[in-house]
């Protein structure tokens, strides 16, 4: 958003722009139409680009890239294969942009990595480093990089269950849909930073969180931000706040209650039950 604030980018930009020509042709063909040509910034950030996700889709042999994750397959792959295998071997979901509809998809954040480097002129770990971790003064953020400057650093494992995983290519593959390291208390600086207008401007925050769409239950989706609200049913019809921010299939959220100047972070490293950030943030909350 810092990109498009300075207008070195904007949201209606067509992603192919930023791409050598011919690069993503082919990456969203639906009914023998090819509609990569109107797939915009916007579309990548709303999740509303319709473009198959790489990381959890099944694929045209009947695999999917995270269940051999799970199992500890550790590979490196890089934008190419990612670009290849969504146009490939995978189908998209949706027209660009159709009404309502949202699909939550890895792909979009590594072309959305590929922009910022493109546009930036520097490295996704570079542009991070610059754009927000030494603005905000964090001390414990970072791009993972296995052979990077911290790479001796220790951190928590990830879990699949009781099953401790060991991926350091994959989390230096996924880059810009996953791959940044940090603590409970950075997270709570950087998400604090984005709704105090610290990182960019109120009017953009507030483009951000509009235009929600249902991408899975409980989630709703704005422009690069997520909408956490349980439906009244589920409450004995007693209202509930709304909860904004992001989280990750790691169980990693930051959120914010803005209305009462709350701001949540943390992790649960577990991928084995995604259920669990949201339970503890609605008990954590509604407590507050």
């Amino acid at each position: 958003m810092q990109l498009v604030e300075d207008k070195t980018i904007s949201l209606d930009t067509p992603i192919v722009e930023f791409f050598a020509p011919g690069y993503l042709d082919g990456l969203h063909k639906l009914g023998g139409k090819d509609f990569t040509n109107s797939i915009t910034v916007q579309n990548l950030l709303a999740h509303t680009s319709g473009i198959a996700d790489y990381f959890e889709q099944k694929q045209s042999d009947g695999s999917v890239f995270l269940k051999e994750v799970l199992q500890g397959n550790d590979k490196s792959y890089n934008l190419d294969d990612v670009v290849e295998t969504a146009r490939s071997s995978m189908k998209p979901k949706f027209t660009p942009g159709i009404a309502k509809k949202a699909f939550y998809s890895d792909t979009n954040f590594q072309l959305l990595g590929a922009i910022i480097e493109k546009s930036s002129g520097m490295s996704f770990a570079k542009a991070v480093k610059t754009r927000i971790v030494e603005p905000l003064g964090l001390k414990n953020t970072w791009r993972f990089e296995a052979d990077g400057p911290r790479a001796e650093q220790k951190i928590i494992p990830l879990r699949n269950g009781k099953n401790q995983l060991d991926i350091p290519c994959v989390m230096t593959s996924v880059g810009a849909d996953g791959a940044i390291v940090s603590t409970a208390a950075d997270g709570l600086a950087f998400i604090s930073a984005v709704f105090e207008g610290k990182l960019f401007s109120p009017q953009l925050l507030e483009t951000i969180c509009s235009d929600w769409r249902r991408i899975f239950f409980p989630l709703q989706y704005g422009t690069g931000i997520m909408l956490f609200q349980l439906p009244p049913i589920l409450t004995m019809f007693k209202k509930q706040p709304q909860i904004i921010g992001h989280s990750g299939i790691s169980g990693a959220f930051f959120y914010a209650q803005p209305e009462n100047g709350i701001y949540v972070s943390g992790t649960v490293n577990q991928l084995a039950s995604r259920s669990l950030p949201y339970n503890f943030l609605l008990r954590a909350i509604t407590a507050m």
